[in-house]
C-alpha cells in the first residue's frame, strides 16, 4: 500500500504536467473553444458523479415509499422523494446530453489545432531564404516527430483529451463517495491500481516511443516509396515491371522500421495483462465485501446502492486509449516546440531573418551582378568535392549572358547562389558592389524570375499556374479572375505562347492542370514549358529585374526551342538575362556567352568571336553541329 502512494502521485504529477501543456498550448490557439471543450468534459464528469448519488439516495429511499408510509426511513417526505427521482433523471437527461455537444467542440478545437500545427511545421522550414537545412536529414527526422507517429499526433491527443480529464475527474470524484459511504482505505486501493495500469500503459507506450524515436529515418523510406507508387513514377514502374519490386521493398523497409515498435510493444503486452488482472480483483474484492457489509446489515441500503455503482465507476474511469494519444501528443508537442530552436542551433544562418541585410534592393541590379573568386561545394559533401572553385563571372545589367557546359559542370548551382538559397563555401557574390549577403535577401528573390530545369507544375488553375509568378498580384487563394486578353497574364500568355492551349482546355483558364482532379487536364512536357515560361513573364512584367532560364525549353526540340528563345531576347530587350542550355544553337544570339568547365569560366564572348578563337566553345559546338546535322539527314532519308 506504501509502495503504491508514490506511484499514484506519480502518475498523477506527469498526467497533471502533461495535461496542462497541451491545455495550454491548445488554449493559445483557440481559446473560446479549449474552454467550451475543458468546461462540457469537467461538467460531464461531474454530473456523472452527481448521478451515481442521486441513485443511491432513490434507491435507498424505495422501500419506504413502497411500503406506504409518508416518509422513508431517512425522514424524507414523499413529495422530497419524487423532487428527488426528478432531479436524478434531469441530471441524467443532462449528462447523456454532454457528450454529444462535447463531441462537436472536440472537433472544432482539434481542427483547429491541425492548422497550427500544419503552420508550426511547415514555418521554420520554409520561412529561410536559404535552403541548407532542408538537405539535412537530422532536420526531416525532427519534422517527423514533430507530426507524431500518426500524423499530427498533437491534433488527435488534443481531440481525446477531454475524455481523459473527464475520466480522471470521474475516478476522483467516485473515489470520494466510496469512501464516504463505505470505506475510505478501500477508495485508495481502488484509485491506487487504476492508476498503477495508467502507470504501467504509460510505461508502454515510452519505451514504444523511443524505438519509434530513433526509426523515422527509415519510416520515411517507406512513405517515399509509397509516394513513388501512387502519385510520382506509376508509369515507370509498370514499363519496366517494377511493381512487384516495389511492394517488395516497400514491404520490407516498413517491417524493419517497425519490427522494435511492435516488439516494445509484445513486452508491454505481458506487464499489461497482468496489470489489468490486478485491476480487475481489486475492483471484484470491492463489492464482496459491500455486499458481505450489506448481508452483516452494518452497511443501509443507500450507502450499497451508491457504494457499488461508485466502486464500477472508479474501475470503468480507466481510459487506456486517451492517456496513450495525450502521451504522444506530449511527445509531439515537446518536438514541435524544439523544431525551430533545433534549425536554429544546428544551421544558424537558417533563422528566417537572421541573415538579411538591412541594404534595400531597389532596381538593382543597375550596374552588374558579380561572382568574385566564388568556391562553392554542397552540405555535407567531401573536402575538395567542390563544385565551383575560384569562379568570376560578371553579368552585366541589361545584357543576355549565356552560360554553357557539360552535364555536371554546375550551371545549375551557380543559379542557386544567384538567387541565394545558397551561400558561396568561399569568395562572395556582389549586385552593384554590394555583397549579396548585405542586401535584403527576400526582396533580392523578387527581383529574380525564373525557369529551373524541375519547374513546379501547381495542381491549380492555368491562371494560377501562370499568376503565382508573382504571388503579391495572385489575389486570394482560390480566387482565379476571369482573364482578358489585354491584362498582364493575356499578355504573357500570348507572348509565352500558351492562348491557344488555354482555349482547348474544358474551363479555359479555371481549369485545374492536373488530371487527377474532376475536370482537370495535364499538359505536355513542351506545354508545360510554355506556362513555365509564361509565369516567369508575369513575374517580370510586376518588377522582376532578373530573368533565368536554366534549360528553358528542354522539352522541345532545338527547332523549337531556339525559336522560343528567340522570341524571349525580342521580348525582353533591356532586361538582365541568365540563359543555361546544353543546346549551343539556342544560346547564339546571346550578348556574351560564358563556357563553364572544372568549377570556373574557361572562355567568355559573342559566339562568333568563340568560334574564331577555335577554342573548347568552337570544338562543342561544331560537334554538337554535326550530330544535328547527321540526325536531320538520317530523319529525312
Amino acid at each position: 500500500m506504501a509502495e503504491l502512494i508514490p506511484l499514484c502521485l506519480s502518475v498523477v504529477a506527469v498526467t497533471v504536467l502533461g495535461v496542462f501543456a497541451l491545455i495550454g498550448y491548445a488554449y493559445q490557439v483557440a481559446r473560446r473553444n479549449t474552454l467550451l471543450t475543458l468546461g462540457l468534459a469537467v461538467s460531464s464528469s461531474v454530473l456523472g458523479v452527481l448521478l451515481t448519488y442521486l441513485v443511491g439516495q432513490v434507491v435507498g429511499a424505495v422501500p419506504g415509499v413502497v411500503a406506504g408510509r409518508t416518509a422513508t426511513t431517512s425522514g424524507m417526505s414523499l413529495a422530497g422523494f419524487g423532487f428527488l427521482l426528478a432531479t436524478m433523471l434531469v441530471v441524467f437527461v443532462a449528462q447523456s446530453t454532454l457528450p454529444a455537444l462535447t463531441q462537436v467542440t472536440q472537433w472544432n478545437l482539434s481542427n483547429r489545432v491541425s492548422r497550427d500545427i500544419g503552420v508550426r511545421v511547415i514555418d521554420p522550414l520554409l520561412a529561410p531564404r536559404r535552403i541548407h537545412h532542408l538537405e539535412d536529414p537530422q532536420v526531416q527526422d525532427e519534422q517527423e516527430r514533430a507530426k507524431g507517429k500518426e500524423g499530427y499526433q498533437v491534433s488527435n491527443g488534443l481531440h481525446t483529451l477531454p475524455q481523459l480529464v473527464s475520466s480522471r475527474l470521474t475516478l476522483l470524484g467516485s473515489a470520494v463517495l466510496v469512501g464516504r459511504t463505505f470505506s475510505w482505505p478501500v477508495a485508495v486501493v481502488l484509485a491506487a491500481v487504476t492508476f498503477f495500469m495508467e502507470w504501467d500503459r504509460r510505461r508502454v507506450v515510452e519505451r514504444e516511443i523511443d524505438s519509434w524515436w530513433g526509426l523515422t529515418e527509415g519510416q520515411r523510406r517507406t512513405w517515399y516509396l509509397f509516394d513513388l507508387g501512387m502519385k510520382d513514377a506509376p508509369k515507370e514502374l509498370r514499363v519496366f515491371g517494377l511493381g512487384r519490386w516495389l511492394v517488395e521493398r516497400h514491404r520490407r523497409e516498413w517491417l524493419d522500421a517497425m519490427r522494435p515498435v511492435w516488439a516494445a510493444r509484445r513486452r508491454g503486452t505481458v506487464s499489461s495483462a497482468g496489470a489489468a488482472v490486478v485491476h480487475l480483483a481489486a475492483h471484484v474484492v470491492a463489492v464482496v465485501l459491500v455486499a458481505r457489509a450489506a448481508l452483516a446489515g452494518d452497511l443501509p441500503l443507500t450507502q450499497v446502492a451508491t457504494a457499488v455503482p461508485a466502486i464500477l465507476a472508479v474501475g470503468m474511469s480507466y481510459n487506456g486509449f486517451a492517456a496513450v494519444q495525450v502521451r504522444r501528443a506530449q511527445t509531439a508537442l515537446r518536438a514541435l516546440r524544439e523544431l525551430p530552436g533545433y534549425i536554429g542551433e544546428h544551421h544558424p544562418e537558417q533563422t528566417a531573418g537572421s541573415t538579411d541585410g538591412a541594404r534595400d534592393v531597389g532596381l538593382m541590379p543597375r550596374e552588374c551582378v558579380r561572382f568574385e573568386n566564388v568556391s562553392f561545394r554542397y552540405p555535407g559533401a567531401a573536402e575538395g568535392a567542390e563544385v565551383l572553385s575560384g569562379l568570376d563571372l560578371e553579368i552585366r545589367a541589361g545584357e543576355a549572358l549565356a552560360l554553357v557546359g557539360v552535364n555536371g559542370a554546375g550551371k545549375s548551382t551557380l543559379v542557386k547562389l544567384l538567387a541565394g538559397v545558397y551561400q558561396p563555401t568561399s569568395g562572395r557574390i556582389t549586385v552593384d558592389g554590394v555583397d549579396l549577403r548585405d542586401l535584403d535577401l527576400a526582396r533580392w528573390q523578387r527581383r529574380i524570375a525564373a525557369i529551373v530545369q524541375d519547374f513546379l507544375r501547381f495542381p491549380l488553375s492555368a491562371t494560377d499556374n501562370v499568376v503565382l509568378g508573382a504571388v503579391e498580384h495572385a489575389g486570394p487563394p482560390g480566387d482565379s479572375p476571369a482573364v482578358d486578353p489585354g491584362d498582364a497574364v493575356g499578355r504573357v500568355a500570348a507572348e509565352a505562347g500558351i492562348t491557344d492551349v488555354v482555349a482547348r482546355l474544358p474551363s479555359g483558364w479555371n481549369t485545374v492542370l492536373d488530371k487527377t482532379y474532376t475536370g482537370g487536364v495535364d499538359l505536355s512536357g513542351g506545354e508545360w514549358q510554355r506556362v513555365a515560361l509564361a509565369r516567369a513573364l508575369f513575374a517580370v512584367d510586376a518588377g522582376a529585374g532578373v530573368l533565368v532560364l536554366d534549360e528553358p525549353a528542354a522539352a522541345l526540340d532545338v527547332r523549337a526551342e531556339a525559336e522560343l528563345v528567340e522570341r524571349y531576347l525580342d521580348l525582353t530587350s533591356g532586361l538582365t538575362s541568365l540563359i543555361i542550355s546544353h543546346r549551343f544553337s539556342v544560346v547564339r544570339d546571346a550578348h556574351r556567352i560564358c563556357v563553364l568547365e572544372n568549377g570556373r569560366i574557361v572562355e567568355s564572348g559573342t559566339h562568333d568571336e568563340l568560334l574564331s578563337t577555335g577554342g573548347r566553345y568552337a570544338d562543342m559546338f561544331t560537334l554538337q553541329a554535326e550530330r544535328y546535322a547527321v540526325a536531320e539527314v538520317e530523319g529525312k532519308a
